[in-house]
């Protein structure tokens, strides 16, 4: 019985010790998912947009604390084409939202962070004045300027360096990037490496 026990005891020890190495996996894996989510959401966008010859809008928000991707069509900005269409509507999945978080620098793009969503007018530290859509070209402009922008989309867990994500897009081009957060504490450095 003795024997018994310490043959449990050990097995419970090992199981105990796989699960504290699993978790930091099972969070990385998290964060990677909702970076790799954003990216795709912002690929089908373009292609939309492409495809189709419409503008596509692609909005970021959180409804009921859940970070939201919506892609709309915009029909009503071509003539005869009818009304504005939702093509896609994704959720990230928790816990990871929309933050920037602290001790984190900005991406080395260097594209806007003043927020953990945010956007510049192509080569300038002007936020744009309207809403992001892709147009037929692929580029990704300000709907009031029709100038290209360049944005950064922040993702994490408050609190948790090692959950930091960023998703920076160039306007002109549509070219993504995803960023990972390398470091958490003061050594080493809280810096990104690119995905």
């Amino acid at each position: 019985m003795i024997e018994l026990a310490v043959v449990i005891l050990i097995i419970f020890t090992i199981a105990a010790m796989a699960v504290l190495q699993l978790v930091p996996s099972l969070q990385t894996a998290r964060s990677d998912n909702a970076m790799r989510m954003v990216m795709s959401q912002f690929r089908q966008a373009r292609e939309y947009s492409i495809d189709n010859r419409r503008y596509e809008q692609i909005t970021f928000t959180t409804v009921g604390g859940l970070a939201q991707i919506v892609i709309t069509q915009k029909n009503s900005l071509t003539p005869g084409a009818g009304g504005d269409a939702v093509m896609s509507t994704v959720y990230v999945p928790l816990p990871m939202q929309y933050a920037m978080i602290s001790g984190m620098p900005n991406t080395p793009d260097g594209f806007s962070n003043s927020s953990a969503i945010s956007y510049e007018i192509e080569g300038t530290t002007t936020s744009p004045t309207g809403n992001e859509y892709f147009q037929s070209d692929g580029e990704l402009i300000d709907s009031v300027t029709n100038s290209p922008i360049d944005g950064t989309i922040f993702l994490g867990v408050a609190g948790n360096k090692a959950s930091a994500r960023a998703v920076t897009v160039m306007g002109s081009t549509g070219r993504l990037r995803g960023w990972k957060s390398m470091g958490g504490g003061a050594t080493p450095a809280a810096a990104w490496v690119q995905f």
